[in-house]
């Protein structure tokens, strides 16, 4: 499967359905996990390419850089990473450290140590980052 296949039969179909229901928790992680499943997928690509000189060769080393850059995708990550391994105790700041720091009623919030967000705003923000990376490739 291509990537830009994968985003748009996948990722973005589950950005949308996140979106369109945005008080359901099920959609969301199935949104925020897709995301975070495919920076690691996009820095493979960048990886195999060989076109970005400066690219570390560890896809969570790239995803920090990615996070220091842009705090929505930061959430997203710490909130993929905590779902993933339930309580992070590492040494790396987070802002979100456990996997049950979301909650649901109308809408599926991430508590954060900074504030709470709201997942599909995170979702969506974070899936135009992915768009923007995915269609500035080098080719």
């Amino acid at each position: 499967m291509r990537l830009s296949d994968y985003f748009n039969e996948v990722v973005a179909e589950n950005a949308s359905l996140a979106t369109s229901f945005p008080g359901n928790l099920r959609l969301a992680i199935n949104a925020i996990m897709t995301l975070d499943g495919f920076f690691g997928s996009l820095h493979a690509e960048l990886l195999q390419t060989g076109k970005i000189t400066d690219l570390p060769e560890r896809d969570d080393d790239w995803k920090e850089i990615v996070a220091q850059q842009d705090n929505m995708y930061r959430v997203l990550r710490d909130t993929a990473y905590g779902l993933k391994h339930g309580n992070l105790t590492g040494k790396k700041p987070r802002l979100v450290r456990r996997s049950d720091h979301a909650s649901h009623a109308d809408v599926v919030l991430i508590n954060a140590s900074d504030t709470d967000y709201q997942a599909v705003e995170v979702i969506n923000a974070v899936a135009l980052i992915a768009r923007k990376m995915l269609e500035n490739l080098p080719r």
